[in-house]
């Protein structure tokens, strides 16, 4: 029988940020995501974990307004956290790459909640991406790129 898909929260520091993701059990057979060498990842201590923004619903606060955004490329792709705690949170937007737009959403696998019956974060496999040097075509790899951290 195949497993169903699970709902988890999350939250920043203090909680006035929280939300539930529903992850299927694709992504909970195999969890996979990303740390960046880019000066804003880095500095913010940022594991990036794409999700589906359809898989994402904000529980608090009710309105994006009591929450802050950072928009360090342009205001189309919103880097959301807590105005209170400081916690990154979550990304949703869009870039371009490649001549063509893409609709980007992630949250900061650091805010999923722990414990949580069926989600230990030390099961997540880290890959390292080139974000420093827009070397997106690279793809992660297994050891931080030169200037990341681990």
């Amino acid at each position: 029988m195949a497993q169903a898909d699970k709902t988890f929260t999350g939250s920043c520091h203090c909680q006035h940020i929280k939300y539930e993701i529903t992850l299927t059990s694709e992504q909970l057979a195999k969890p996979e995501a990303a740390k960046c060498n880019c000066t804003w990842c880095q500095k913010r201590g940022v594991v990036g974990y794409s999700i589906s923004s359809s898989n994402f619903r904000l529980i608090s606060p009710k309105d994006k307004s009591e929450m802050s955004s950072y928009e360090p490329k342009g205001p189309e792709l919103h880097r959301w956290f807590c105005g209170k705690c400081g916690c990154h949170v979550y990304m949703e937007g869009e870039y371009e790459a490649f001549g063509a737009k893409h609709d980007a959403f992630s949250i900061n696998l650091l805010t999923l909640d722990q414990p949580q019956e069926g989600l230990d974060l030390s099961k997540f496999k880290i890959g390292y991406i080139d974000g420093k040097h827009d070397n997106w075509m690279a793809g992660l790899q297994d050891t931080p790129w030169p200037e990341g951290c681990q």
